[in-house]
Order: C-alpha cells, then structure tokens, then sequence
C-alpha cells in the first residue's frame, strides 16, 4: 500500500509539475501583414500605423509582454519562464512597411518580433515588379537586405522564411483549380507529382537563401498561407528549420509541437476594442452543424456541384461530408486518383476545394466501412485531396482508425476525425478522443438520453433524412435548447425552404457565447 501511495505521489507530483511548465511556457502569436498609413486604402490583412501603435501601447499598458523566440524556447526546456501574458510579434511577406513603420514602435516599446521573407520576392531587381500572389507590385514595396540587416542588428528582429516560391497556388487538378504550392500535388501534362517529386520540390525551395545575406540561416519557417503537413514539416526540420508558425487560432503552451505553433491573424486593422477582445477572450467556436454531399446522387453528365454549392452557402452548415466514390454498374468506384480502386472520375479535389472556397464549407471524407482497413487507400486519398477532416465507422479507440489517421496525417494537416458508431462510447473510449475531434451518433432519444451533458460538445448528433421534417426540426430546438447544439442531417436538403433549414442553418442561429 506504501509503495502505491507513492507511486501515486509521484505522479501527482510530475503532472503538477508538467501543468506548470506548459502555463509557463503559454503565448499567444500574432500575425501581422501590411502597415499602412491612415489615408491609404485598406487591404484584409492590413492594419494601420496609427492601430498598431495603439495595439502597442495597449498591451504595454495591460501587463502583456511581447517575447523573443529565445525566450520561448528557454522556457519550453525549463529555462525562465514566460512572463504573463506573453505575446510573439510576426509580421508576413517582408512589406517596406515593416522597416518604415513597424520597425520605429518596435524599437520605441523595446518589441521583439519575427520577421518573414520571400525568398523569389527578395530577389526581384529594383525597379521591376514582384508577383503578389499574382498580383503585380512593385519591388519598391518591399524590404531590401541593407533594411533586413539593420533590424536584425538591433536586436529585437528574427528573420524566418516564408518559403523561396511557395506563396502562391499551383495547378492543382484537371479541373483548373490552384491551390497553395506548398501541400498540393502539381498537376502538369495530365500526371500528377509523385512522393518523391513532391518532396524533392519541397526541399529545393526550402533551401536557405537567407544567411548569405544576413549571415544567419533561418530556423523559422512561417507557411505560406498557414498551410503545411507533417511531411512538409519533416522536410523543414532537416534542412533546419524545425520551428513552424501556422495560421490556426488559439494559445500555444509547452504541449504545442514547435513544429506547428499557433498564431492569430490580424486582418482588417481591428478597433482597440476587437484587439482586446481577441488576446481577453477565448470564444467558443460555432457549434457543429452537417449536412452529407454524395455525388454519386448527381444526374449523370450534369454538373451536380454548382447547385450543391448554392444550397451550401445559403444553408451554411460548418461539416459537409463527401462521399469519395460512387458506384458504377454494381462497382466502387474511386473519384480521384488511385490504383487501388477502379476510378470513375478524378474529381473530389475539385469538389472538396470549391465546397471549402466557395461555399465556405469544411470538407470530412465519409469513408466507406472498408476503407477502414486499406490505409494506403487512404494514404492516395490524402496526396490527392485537400480536405478538413475523415468520418470513419469506428470508436475513438479502434487501431484501424488511428492507422487511418496516421496515414492521412503525413499529407493532410491538421486532420480532424469524426467517429460514426451506432451507440455512445465507454468511458474508456470517451478518454481516446483527442481534441477537435468528434463522435456522431444517431439522434435517437436513447442516445440523446445517455450522452453526458459535459460532452455536449464534443458529440454531434445525426438526424435521419427520411423521418418527418417538422419532426426533426422539433427535436434539433429541442436539443439547443437543453445545451447540445450540435447536429446534422445523414443526408441533403433538397429544399431550403421547410422547416428544417432554420432550424439547421447556422445564419439562423445566435451564436451562444
């Protein structure tokens, strides 16, 4: 008995001692574009000289503490820790207004900030124009090296790479659409890049085309577009950047890979007000409302996507799970690329990135039940698709499932899961579901009855499409209003005029706080 109650002590007293070390490690990143004056016209990821000094001040005045990458990574390795409130400054693309007015506040607050470059764009010639996500501006509009090497001198400026030519799309599919350079397959000549090309492209453009400028080579990558994946990740590492920032949201502590930190993007220069708000408040996300996409429903030889993307956007669920293959005179059939299936049409890529682009939807893959059991499907699934997220008919607990994830993983990041089974789980599997991860369940009273309101949110529940309309839309109020808000239907509405859609639609809806 001795021996287990020290046992016990013991690991009380490292989890206390894990506990402190992520609180003291906790920061929030900022991501900051353009720096313009007053009277220029605003672009969505400005802000404005005379906001951010505001912003500045603001935090100098509310006990927030601006840190250094150093200090991060000392306090992650039980160094010193953060001070409260601590707050990485980044600023994006390597605008000449970074020099002219970031730089000044930065010095007059004693900031540190992170600075990331554009290799391509760096190397444009004066006078000439850089391709700004294909927009043309001139070379004048950003930072020279003699300005680079000034700020970093100071000592309050890291420089990162933005990647040499990854900020901008590639041809991504037969279908036209680009999509970011950096976790996309080239589709060129009818043939899409293999691992191997891809990966090659990857560390080619990685490279470090900083030091010989500055005379430090970077150790920081900032992705473009805060898009990247695992392998991508793995490649950065070894040629020795293995600090990743991210466009995700939220709070990075001693628990955050460092691959893959957080930051918050700046957009649309907020009031003071919004600015505090952000760093203050940590909101709840929008509850999780679904609907299902199966093209294998469409007409044949009609276009079935673009009144699915209508509907889409008026209806504005947040989950829209696609099916990835049809069938075809009594045979699965694959919709992307594959030679593991016979494939009717290489199309889910397309689907998967206009539902995202244009209607606003994030994308789950609704996995066949067999698929569960051929990772290297699903492996050919993720290099070929972008998409949010994998349903599979398994428990949070199943090795099959999470040989699936590690399999799409590599490709596809961040992947969420959404575990589909028929009843709740035990509390044994309610402790394998990770974070951002979801159960579905069907939405029978039985289930609804025996799912703990604590895990309200991380259950959506599923409404059968057949059932009577005014019945389902019924039972949705009803569970809003006992606490669980989030549910879907195992289908499409076909009309977004009964009573379902007010019911399911998240315009509709207030958003609880």
């Amino acid at each position: 008995m001795a021996l287990l109650i020290r046992s016990l002590l013991a690991a009380l007293l490292a989890l206390a001692a894990a506990l402190a070390t992520a609180a003291d490690a906790r920061f929030m990143a900022l991501s900051y574009h353009e720096v313009l004056a007053d009277n220029e016209p605003m672009t969505p990821t400005a802000v404005r000289a005379s906001d951010l000094a505001r912003q500045f001040a603001w935090l100098q005045a509310n006990d927030y503490h601006p840190v250094s990458v150093d200090q991060i990574l000392a306090a992650r390795a039980g160094g010193p820790p953060l001070p409260p409130n601590a707050i990485l400054l980044t600023f994006d693309d390597g605008f000449l207004d970074v020099y002219t007015r970031a730089f000044p506040l930065l010095k007059l607050f004693n900031y540190p900030a992170v600075i990331a470059l554009v290799g391509k764009w760096m190397d444009v010639p004066d006078g000439q124009m850089v391709d700004y996500d294909g927009k043309p501006v001139p070379r004048g509009k950003f930072l020279n090296w003699d300005q680079v090497r000034e700020m970093q001198t100071s000592g309050l400026i890291e420089v990162a790479s933005h990647s040499y030519d990854l900020h901008h799309g590639i041809l991504a599919n037969p279908q036209g659409n680009t999509q970011p350079a950096a976790t996309t397959r080239l589709y060129a000549n009818g043939r899409y890049e293999d691992d191997a090309a891809y990966l090659t492209r990857l560390r080619a453009d990685l490279r470090d085309s900083i030091s010989q400028h500055t005379g430090k080579a970077p150790r920081i990558i900032v992705w473009p577009y805060g898009r990247s994946n695992r392998a991508a990740q793995e490649v950065a590492a070894q040629l020795g950047m293995p600090i990743g920032l991210t466009l995700i949201d939220g709070f990075n502590d001693a628990a955050t890979p460092t691959a893959v930190w957080k930051r918050q993007l700046i957009e649309n220069s907020p009031s003071l007000q919004a600015f505090a708000e952000m760093l203050r408040v940590t909101w709840d996300p929008s509850p999780a409302r679904s609907v299902e996409v199966d093209p294998g429903t469409w007409p044949p030889g009609e276009d079935g996507l673009s009144p699915t993307l209508d509907r889409l956007l008026t209806l504005s669920p947040n989950i829209a799970f696609v099916r990835p293959a049809v069938i075809r005179d009594g045979r699965e059939m694959a919709l992307f690329p594959t030679n593991l299936r016979p494939v009717a049409i290489d199309q889910l890529n397309h689907i998967a990135w206009q539902t995202e682009r244009r209607a606003g939807v994030p994308v789950f893959i609704d996995l066949p039940a067999a698929w569960l059991d051929e990772p290297e499907l699903v492996a050919d699934l993720a290099r070929q698709v972008n998409f949010a997220g994998l349903r599979v008919r398994a428990a949070p607990d199943s090795a099959a499932a999470e040989r699936i994830r590690q399999a799409a993983g590599r490709w596809v990041w961040p992947l969420q899961m959404a575990y589909a089974v028929d009843q709740p789980p035990t509390q044994a599997q309610w402790a394998h579901l990770r974070a951002g991860d979801l159960l579905v369940l069907p939405a029978s009273e039985e289930n609804i009855a025996a799912v703990p309101r604590e895990m309200a949110g991380r259950v959506l529940f599923e409404f059968d499409p057949a059932l009577p309309p005014a019945s389902v839309a019924r039972r949705m109020n009803r569970l809003e209003a006992d606490g669980f808000r989030q549910f879907g239907v195992a289908g499409f509405p076909e009309s977004l005029m009964g009573p379902i859609f007010p019911s399911l639609s998240l315009r509709w809806q207030p958003q609880l706080r």
